[in-house]
């Protein structure tokens, strides 16, 4: 395996239309321009690769709980959810390409003002072409708030492979030989284009690279999986992009797709331990700052609910897999969570159950108000609140947002 110094001196861009893990939209090039582009490749990726690295603030635990406990409880609330630029203006979701937010107005600028949330995340829709979709984040980093993105490979990204961005598209997960490669192009442009947060890598474990995951997980053998994570993660930071290891506690081998309904795995905690935990451990071990866990409902575990309400789940990841970083739900907007639970219920039992942060509630105003509520009877300490955030400053403070 190749040190890291040694990987950020790689011809990326050379490689793009070498290595058997990307290929691009475009025709073939022929010998000669083939030639011509690699030399301009290699160049531009050295010249990327000295990029000064991001150098974490020096802030003691301290001054993090000086700064939680100024801001005001509405503050502190808002900065547990990462929305859609939608739902700040309180549209109903985008349909159509007219429905996305896609620039810059004094009404979205208006509700960042009054509904700080901690982050965005951004859809196909909302991305036009690379000055717009700049221009656009740029409200929002401005803020020091999480510009976030799924942008996995293959068919899960927003970017690769829209033919006004001049990037490289690469295979998924499951059929990509250099994910180090993959995500180090994948962090350059996003980074040029505004995003801070990747929803990516997949820790899931394919079923003989089928189930409801597919190929975007990394295979099905969990040290495959355990080895190209640890290249993944390791990419990730070294380029500054905050990563994700999704589905905790493993969507491989669900019945069921969470997009449209109940996502279920019938197995016991020690199979869990033994197979499904593998490459989340890995993960943690190797520091991955984010976790997303899904709206897997595993019942000798979780009872009835999806893993993203459970406290037994969510204890198992804190307690013994030991992980300290920011947990983020998956989306909320998801069937296995509307299907059941309202809003404002979903976003306080996440909460409560131990999620920092929750992705996309499905009526954001709906959840606010039932946080506040709960804090404001007792049921929900801000105490507890106050963790969260402590958490979600010490990550932003480590990516220089």
């Amino acid at each position: 395996m190749f040190s890291t110094n040694w990987r950020k001196l790689i011809p990326v861009l050379a490689l793009v239309f070498l290595c058997s893990c990307s290929k691009t939209p475009a025709e073939v090039p022929t010998e000669s321009t083939a030639a011509t582009m690699i030399t301009t490749a290699t160049e531009q990726t050295a010249e990327r690769s000295q990029a000064d690295p991001i150098v974490p603030t020096e802030t003691s635990l301290d001054e993090y709980q000086i700064t939680v406990e100024s801001m005001t409880l509405d503050e502190k609330i808002y900065s547990l959810f990462i929305v859609t630029p939608e739902q700040l203006l309180g549209s109903d979701k985008p349909i159509n390409a007219e429905d996305y937010v896609t620039e810059q107005t004094p009404e979205l600028l208006s509700a960042l003002d009054s509904k700080p949330v901690a982050g965005v995340v951004m859809f196909g829709g909302n991305i036009i072409n690379p000055e717009q979709i700049t221009y656009l984040n740029e409200a929002f980093s401005s803020r020091g708030m999480f510009v976030c993105i799924d942008e996995e490979g293959g068919d899960i990204v927003r970017i690769g492979g829209n033919p006004e961005f001049d990037v490289p598209w690469f295979l998924s997960a499951g059929e990509c030989d250099d994910p180090y490669t993959m995500y180090m192009e994948i962090s350059i442009y996003l980074k040029e284009f505004g995003f801070n947060l990747d929803f990516a890598p997949v820790a899931d474990i394919s079923v003989d690279g089928g189930g409801v995951i597919g190929n975007r997980a990394f295979g099905s053998d969990p040290q495959t999986v355990c080895a190209k994570l640890e290249d993944s993660l390791e990419v990730f930071k070294n380029f500054g992009m905050i990563s994700t290891l999704k589905h905790f506690p493993g969507h491989g081998a669900a019945t069921g797709d969470s997009h449209f309904g109940a996502a279920l795995v019938d197995k016991s905690l020690d199979e869990l331990k033994k197979y499904e935990f593998i490459p989340f451990a890995k993960g943690i071990e190797e520091g991955a700052p984010v976790v997303m866990v899904g709206h897997i409902t595993v019942p000798e575990v979780t009872g009835d609910l999806p893993s993203t309400l459970s406290p037994e789940m969510m204890s198992i990841l804190r307690n013994d897999l030991g992980f300290e970083g920011v947990i983020i739900t998956d989306s909320f907007w998801m069937q296995a969570i509307t299907d059941e639970f309202g809003s404002g219920e979903a976003s306080l039992m996440a909460l409560e159950a131990g999620a920092d942060i929750v992705l996309m509630p499905d009526d954001l105003d709906e959840a606010y108000k039932a946080v506040k509520a709960a804090v404001e009877s007792g049921e929900l300490s801000e105490e507890e609140i106050n963790a969260k955030l402590i958490r979600i400053l010490k990550l932003k403070d480590e990516y220089g947002i």
